[in-house]
């Protein structure tokens, strides 16, 4: 059945190509319908019609965002052919896994470079810490799948998001209000100027929303008065209300603004600017606990005589807590003030009373940037844009997921990162219309600085001699410095009007360094290798350099004004790096870029009088290097550290394996009657990993990489009545499929994700000019428990669960 799924796409693809001459010509003869919308990208730094861009897109417009009730950039992940966009655990920060087609990222250290480049307005967006984007006042999203190496440059391996904001036009702007459940409330508004006719113009555009968490953070003593623990006052009653509640996880607080400045200096040269402020003050991503062990090595595992078992765990198979069965509630109190401890120096012994640690259920990020673009025509039909943008973001974000009083695992982590980039493209036509051309260059340069206080006691269940490992109690503030830059050239070479081919290269050269400091809460070594004068790790720095170079071709053939085939050759890279997380000297060491090659085979059409869109992709990738933290470390030669600290516990980056992926998408867009929409998507994804480099014990062959499912679907309906007094009613309903997976490497059934299905629906009522619009939306129809992904940590399984149903009503006014 896997092998034959590519095969039965592709013909059902030619046939429909092949029927549509004989059924257009019948088609033709109804007068009641709607060509489809042209939507217009620019993946080869041109713009294009997207149904001749030789290039797996796709492509979401902002009225089509609003359609399906998508305000984060994580959302349009749904609708999205082997796509996977997902906010990251607690534990994670306000960070995002960004997947495409089996390749990306979704560790937030700075030392691991992301696989799917994120860009607003064509500036690189360096981190997945801080890309959980708002869809605030965009005029599209382009989805390019596929190693993007010479069209977007470094770490677009898997492919690319690219975020595009609508352009001050002179006129026009709205508000919007929205109220809904979990005491939803959320104002929009947008105005557009002109400030000097035909020449200069303003947009301004922000947003605030709040919104309550839907999981509740109850004091285990308080809903559990005659627990022995806590009435030997071993589990301390919290800071809680007369109902129990310490508060909730999940929920927004999110205030954004944004504005665009367009200035047309003459006819030839146009400067657009555009600036954005962030401030979120959300709370912990909202994690429950699934499986908590009792025993580990025949050691209970247990801190201050507090047991750490499912007696914590209140739904599911697993759970032991009888008095709720409630899936969304945590008995997680970040330390405030639960089970408190004092750290050990090196022989064990405790040294000073340093208080309870407050890991604070907060996931709070503050973030400013601007960019500004120069578009200049040059004689000789040249044209010269420049693409400046700098970024700021401050994150914090605390984590206690072991979901307990007891002090098991807990951290709270702070982001501090700029960056700074340059870019150049010339743009031109040569050889009497044969040659379109894009030649560039580009500059990037980073900084980051990893804050974290990291208080980890259960490891040592997984020490040497676990009853007297010391606890492992720790500060970091390690800082990343990144520099790479490039240059590149593109064109598209016009043979015929039916055959047409692009070529493309690109050089990068990267530079990067890694400081590790480390000290104790105290300023005593918990764990004796991580600061020992005598082995230092504190004040090292590793580094990584190197250079790439990436090149595509692409061979395309117009069948007819409708139907475009293609066949492309594709490279790409992600960033090697330095391990960020070593937990004794033997284990820095530098691991090496991951790399892609691509064949690829397309077919683009419109069908029936342009009634029916359908795209089909078709794929085989080699993956060189898959980047992946190890069980067991290394030194330099890949060869096993001794056994002890050295070898594990074991935060070491390596290039593990290689691997094998194909896969098919295909996009449908229908308007079969005037009024109708139907859209849908469809993927298959096959990743296999090859023998392992090195025997770390993370990787076996045959398995497929977390974080991958094999199929994914989509659909949606939508149907515009028209009201006697011109105005319009528009149901819709979307149904999406997401895939099982694996949780980590060795693909352990207790983290694995359940795949689920879930169903969107809106209503929508404009009036005959537009000016009013009222919608009623509801999300997760039939309130349905899944889980968005899963926290393993060796003692206890934790799960992020998504949000059960919900309700919202937004009036907007438009003038």
């Amino acid at each position: 059945m896997k092998s034959t799924m590519p095969r039965s796409l592709v013909a059902a693809a030619v046939s429909a190509a092949l029927a549509a001459g004989p059924l257009a010509v019948a088609a033709a003869a109804a007068e009641d319908f709607e060509e489809l919308e042209e939507v217009v990208v620019t993946a080869q730094f041109i713009e294009q019609n997207l149904q001749e861009t030789p290039v797996a897109i796709t492509a979401i417009t902002g009225e089509m965002l609003e359609a399906r009730s998508q305000t984060r950039i994580a959302d349009v992940t749904a609708q999205s052919p082997n796509v996977l966009l997902q906010v990251n655990p607690a534990g994670g920060g306000n960070s995002m896994r960004a997947f495409i087609r089996g390749v990306g990222q979704g560790d937030q250290s700075p030392s691991v470079d992301p696989g799917v480049g994120i860009y607003v307005d064509d500036v690189y967006f360096a981190t997945i810490t801080a890309s959980v984007f708002e869809l605030l006042d965009l005029e599209r999203v382009e989805i390019l799948r596929g190693p993007q190496g010479t069209l977007s440059g470094m770490n677009s391996v898997g492919g690319a998001v690219k975020m595009y904001s609508r352009k001050p036009a002179g006129e026009g702007g709205y508000v919007e209000g929205i109220i809904g459940s979990l005491d939803r409330r959320e104002v929009r508004a947008s105005g557009d100027f002109t400030l000097v006719p035909e020449r200069l113009f303003a947009r301004v555009t922000g947003m605030s929303r709040s919104r309550e968490g839907y999981v509740k953070r109850l004091d285990y003593a308080c809903t559990h008065p005659d627990d022995p623990y806590v009435v030997s006052g071993a589990i301390p009653r919290g800071n809680h209300t007369t109902d129990c509640s310490m508060g909730t996880l999940g929920g927004q607080s999110v205030t954004a603004l944004r504005g665009s400045l367009r200035w047309v200096a003459s006819d030839d040269v146009e400067v657009n600017l555009i600036g954005d402020v962030t401030s979120d003050k959300s709370e912990s991503q909202p994690m429950t606990l699934l499986r908590a062990a009792e025993f580990v090595d025949d050691a209970s595992l247990s801190y201050q005589g507090v047991p750490y078992d499912n007696r914590y765990v209140p739904w599911g198979p697993e759970a032991g807590d009888t008095a709720l069965r409630d899936p969304y509630v945590t008995y997680a109190d970040f330390l405030i003030p639960g089970v408190t401890y004092t750290p050990l120096d090196v022989a064990g012994t405790p040294g000073p009373n340093n208080g309870v640690f407050h890991a604070r259920p907060v996931n709070q990020a503050n973030s400013w940037g601007i960019s500004g673009a120069i578009d200049w025509r040059l004689p000789n039909g040249l044209t010269l844009k420049s693409i400046t943008g700098y970024r700021d973001y401050t994150t914090v974000s605390g984590q206690d997921n072991d979901g307990s009083p007891a002090a098991l695992l807990a951290s709270l982590s702070e982001f501090y990162h700029d960056q700074f980039s340059q870019e150049l493209r010339l743009s031109g036509r040569a050889l009497d219309g044969l040659l379109d051309f894009t030649v560039g260059g580009m500059y990037f340069r980073q900084k980051t600085t990893y804050e974290t206080r990291e208080s980890d006691p259960f490891l040592a269940f997984f020490g040497p001699d676990p009853m007297n490992f010391p606890i492992f109690d720790f500060i970091q503030t390690d800082t990343t410095k990144n520099t790479f830059k490039g240059a590149f050239l593109q064109t598209l070479w016009h043979f015929t009007d039916q055959f047409s081919a692009s070529a493309g290269i690109r050089y990068t050269d990267q530079d990067k360094d890694y400081t590790y400091y480390r000290f104790n809460v105290d300023g005593v070594n918990p764990f004796q290798p991580l600061s020992d004068p005598a082995n230092p790790l504190n004040g090292r720095t590793g580094n990584f350099s190197g250079s790439h170079t990436d090149y595509r071709i692409s061979l395309d053939y117009r069948w007819t004004d409708d139907v475009m085939t293609y066949l492309s050759f594709a490279t790409g890279f992600k960033g090697g790096g330095v391990t960020p997380r070593p937990y004794v000297p033997e284990q820095v060491r530098g691991f090496g870029p991951e790399e892609l090659e691509a064949w690829e085979f397309g077919l683009k059409s419109r069908l029936f009088d342009r009634r029916l869109q359908a795209n089909l992709a078709l794929f085989h990738n080699d993956y060189i290097g898959y980047q992946a933290m190890a069980t067991n470390c290394v030194d330099e030669n890949g060869e096993l550290l001794p056994e002890g600290p050295q070898r594990s516990p074991c935060g070491q980056y390596l290039n593990v394996a290689d691997a094998k992926v194909k896969g098919a998408e295909l996009e449908l867009e229908i308007r079969p009657v005037r009024g109708l929409l139907i859209d849908a998507a469809y993927s298959y994804l096959d990743f296999k990993f090859g023998a392992p480099y090195v025997q770390t014990g993370s990787v076996v062959e045959g398995q497929r990489a977390p974080g991958i499912g094999r199929t994914k679907w989509s659909t949606g309906v939508q149907y515009t009545w028209g009201l006697p007094n011109g105005a319009t009613i528009t149901p819709r309903l979307d149904v999406f499929y997401m895939p099982g997976y694996c949780g980590n490497l060795a693909c352990d059934p207790v983290v694995s994700n359940a795949s689920y299905k879930l169903a969107n629906a809106r209503l929508t009522y404009r009036t005959a000019d537009e000016s009013w619009n009222i919608a009623l939306e509801a999300t997760n129809l039939t309130d349905k428990l899944y889980y968005i992904n899963k926290f393993y940590a060796g003692s206890y399984v934790a799960a992020m669960p998504g949000a059960p149903r919900a309700w919202a009503l937004s009036v907007r006014r438009r003038f």
